[in-house]
C-alpha cells in the first residue's frame, strides 16, 4: 500500500481567496479556477456547486466564472497532466490512497492553516489515450473530471479512479498545518514526514507509517 497527500482547493495563490471552515468543524470544498478554455456545454461554475448549507459556492467565492472542480467527489476522480504530480500519481495503485488536503480559513484558524478535507481508495488509474476524440469515449464513466470539460485534449493527462465505496468527502476537517503551512509535530508523527505542505508537489507516507495514517484516517 502506498498513501500520497495532495494539496488542492482555492488558495490566496491560486483563486486569491480561501476555503471556509467554521467553529464545529465542518467545511466547504471550494475549488481552484479554471485558466483553460471549456468546451461549449460542459463547464461548471461555482454557482453551479451547491454548498453543504443549501447555497452555491458563490456565497463563499463572488464568482461566477468556471471552476476547475477538481478532485470531484460525486464520481470521485482526480486528474494531473503537469510534473511532478502526474508522475507521482502514476506511481499508485488499486487500494492505495490518495488523500487530499486544502488551505482554510474562518474562526479561531490563522489563515492558511490546512486541513484534511477528504481521500480516494485508488480504484484505478488512467492516462488518457492519445489516439482518440475527445473527451476520449472510452472514459466516459470519468468525463465529470474538470480535465475532461476542457476543449482542447491533454495528451500527457492522468487521471486517478477512485472506489465510491472507500471514498469521501470529510463532514470534519482534520487538523493537518498550522498557519505557517508547516507540518503539526502531532500529524508528522502519524504521517511520517514534516515540513512545508505547500501546493507544488505531493507528500509520500514512508512505508512504516502507513497502518498508522489509515487508521488515522478512517478513525
Amino acid at each position: 500500500m502506498s498513501i500520497l497527500f495532495l494539496r488542492v482547493g482555492i488558495d490566496r495563490g491560486c483563486g486569491g481567496s480561501l476555503s471556509p471552515r467554521f467553529e464545529d468543524g465542518t467545511f466547504e470544498y471550494v475549488p481552484i479556477p479554471e485558466f483553460s478554455e471549456i468546451a461549449e456545454g460542459r463547464g461548471v461554475t461555482y454557482a453551479d456547486l451547491p454548498a453543504r448549507c443549501g447555497v452555491s459556492l458563490t456565497s463563499y467565492v463572488r464568482s461566477h466564472r468556471y471552476t476547475h472542480y477538481d478532485p470531484e467527489f460525486e464520481t470521485y476522480t482526480y486528474g494531473e497532466p503537469s510534473e511532478p504530480k502526474r508522475s507521482q500519481l502514476l506511481r499508485l495503485k488499486p487500494d492505495d490512497y490518495l488523500v487530499f488536503y486544502a488551505g482554510f480559513q474562518g474562526p479561531g484558524i490563522a489563515p492558511g492553516t490546512c486541513f484534511v478535507i477528504g481521500y480516494f481508495c485508488v480504484n484505478q488509474i488512467h492516462p488518457a489515450p492519445t489516439d482518440s476524440a475527445w473527451p476520449p469515449a472510452s472514459l466516459v464513466h470519468l468525463h465529470r473530471n474538470a480535465h475532461f470539460r476542457r476543449k482542447n485534449p491533454e495528451k500527457t493527462l492522468v487521471v486517478v479512479e477512485g472506489d465510491p465505496s472507500g471514498s469521501r468527502l470529510l463532514t470534519l476537517t482534520r487538523p493537518f498545518s498550522d498557519g505557517g503551512q508547516r507540518v503539526l509535530p502531532e500529524i508528522a508523527q502519524i504521517v511520517g514526514f514534516h515540513g512545508s505542505v505547500m501546493r507544488a508537489v505531493g507528500r509520500w507516507v514512508p512505508a512504516a507509517h502507513e497502518e498508522r495514517t489509515v487508521g488515522w484516517l478512517l478513525s
